[in-house]
């Protein structure tokens, strides 16, 4: 089994301000970002998910 030598050149994987200011979009609308029929508990753990 052979393997490829790692390429000696520095690659960057970040990408210019730029390019991610290009590609961002805005949110969607209040309405369409409601998560709707959650219980009082789901609605809990699902706020104690997206803190941590």
């Amino acid at each position: 089994m052979s393997t490829n030598a790692p390429d000696s050149r520095e690659e960057h994987l970040e990408l210019p301000v730029e390019e991610l200011l290009r590609r961002t979009r805005p949110l969607p609308p209040h309405d369409g970002m409601v998560i709707e029929d959650l219980s009082q508990e789901e609605g809990a753990a699902f706020l104690a998910a997206v803190e941590s």
